[in-house]
């Protein structure tokens, strides 16, 4: 081995000597080739192990969605809080991911998340169904979701110093209940069917006011005209042509579904429409979000459509459809907790202190709406429930994340602050229904007695 390496050395020098510019040249061109090629190796590599990586993380958080679910509707266990931790430990805690390598994912994955919702949200209102079974869900929804926003509008204002605007854009991300909460709760607590029927109907329309008070609020607040002139403004072009665009596409995709029979694609093609008709709506100046919502309201209300226009009503939602619908759902929902709890920084004590004492403040809201909407009705019997069951969830949770997408100041708040009374407002969902449960067998207990 040294004779070998004398003989090279050797070599070399004699080479360099008789042309010491051309060899230092090719030398170093050898050179770079070789470590152009070597990182180049290295790339692939760490490319090819990157995505091995992926999907070992969306593997884990599969799993850990499917199980926290399974877990959430056996005990009332928020399932979201597993998944919040889960993005928590592969961010800060481990770094396997950190929030500047998928920040440019957000715009993608939050309106991919809002149209999902708003369809899925639209599919929820039937209309005969809603004034039929529960005309109290709508005065609920209503009421307690501008109190709420109110609320938080005036709270921030005073306690915080915030702008009146600004404040009332974190009332509407977190003025509202969580359907997703809601459903798997109601089942758990032994309530009645009217009871159930009003807070499902409830939940799936401040779902819908959520977003759409919160994106017409943050369009307002980019115009930089006035306020009065800026809502008009946007009324008058983003929600219109929306409803328009949204309404146009429904009723024709609507005529279309029954052809297409039992096909395997049906959902796949229909929210292959959906993005169409988001683009199309974002693309002339409407609301792409307000398209999506009433094109699912034109699907859930097709019964009536078809006895307007006198028409044989035909199915047009079938059980395999609702089923991967649902699943769909699901996928988002464990992605983007997961994202939050990657992108979102540890609270502070302060930070805690202020989101609890919001939630305490939202939670005294929702008794005055229940225990005003409830006078002089059977549910009143059962407002404790109907109190208890307002945690906040994914639509929340997809609306803060928006404002940085708008270009608002301090955008990062609003995911902070969101994120903290999900959390808290989901326990305090947990631990007071699982109080009322107990309250309820108490009851039974001593009426047996």
């Amino acid at each position: 081995m040294w004779v070998y390496l004398q003989f090279s050395l050797k070599s070399l020098l004699t080479s360099w000597q008789r042309n010491p510019i051309s060899q230092l040249a090719g030398h170093t061109e050898y050179r770079c080739v070789r470590i152009k090629f070597c990182t180049a190796h290295l790339e692939v590599k760490n490319s090819l192990a990157s995505a091995t990586l992926v999907f070992l993380l969306a593997t884990v958080i599969i799993m850990i969605g499917a199980a926290s679910n399974y877990l959430f509707r056996r005990t009332g266990v928020p399932d979201m809080l597993f998944l919040v931790l889960l993005g928590l430990i592969f961010g800060p805690v481990l770094g396997v991911l950190k929030a500047e390598d998928i920040e440019s994912l957000a715009p993608f994955l939050s309106v991919l998340a809002l149209v999902i919702i708003l369809f899925d949200g639209g599919l929820g209102l039937n209309i005969r169904r809603v004034f039929a079974q529960a005309p109290r869900a709508i005065v609920l929804a209503v009421l307690g979701f501008a109190m709420s926003a109110a609320a938080v509008a005036i709270f921030t204002k005073y306690m915080l110093g915030w702008h009146l605007f600004q404040g009332a854009l974190l009332g509407c991300m977190i003025g509202g209940s969580s359907s997703i909460v809601v459903i798997a709760l109601i089942q758990r607590l032994g309530l009645t069917d009217k009871c159930k029927t009003t807070l499902i109907l409830e939940s799936s329309i401040t779902d819908v006011l959520s977003i759409v008070a919160a994106i017409a609020l943050m369009g307002i607040m980019t115009t930089g005209l006035p306020p009065v002139e800026a809502l008009a403004q946007h009324l008058t072009s983003n929600f219109t042509t929306g409803i328009a665009l949204g309404a146009l596409t429904g009723l024709l995709w609507l005529g279309l579904l029954p052809r297409l029979g039992h096909e395997p694609y049906r959902y796949m093609l229909t929210l292959a429409a959906i993005f169409l008709t988001y683009f199309v709506s974002e693309t002339l100046g409407g609301s792409g979000a307000i398209s999506a919502l009433v094109f699912g309201m034109i699907l859930a209300n097709s019964e009536g459509i078809f006895q307007l226009i006198r028409k044989i009503p035909s199915e047009v939602m079938d059980d395999s459809f609702k089923t991967l619908e649902a699943e769909i759902v699901f996928l988002i929902k464990a992605f983007f907790f997961v994202y939050l709890g990657l992108i979102v920084a540890f609270p502070t004590v302060n930070y805690i202190l202020l989101t609890l004492a919001v939630s305490v403040l939202l939670l005294g809201v929702r008794w005055v709406a229940v225990l005003a909407t409830t006078v002089g009705s059977e549910l009143s019997r059962e407002k404790g429930g109907m109190t208890v069951i307002y945690g906040r969830g994914l639509a929340a949770a997809i609306l803060s994340v928006l404002p940085a997408q708008y270009g608002i100041p301090n955008a990062s708040i609003y995911s902070t602050l969101t994120l903290m009374v999900i959390v808290l407002t989901a326990i305090i969902t947990s631990m007071g229904s699982t109080g009322f449960r107990r309250n309820q067998a108490s009851q039974s207990h001593d009426n047996l007695d």
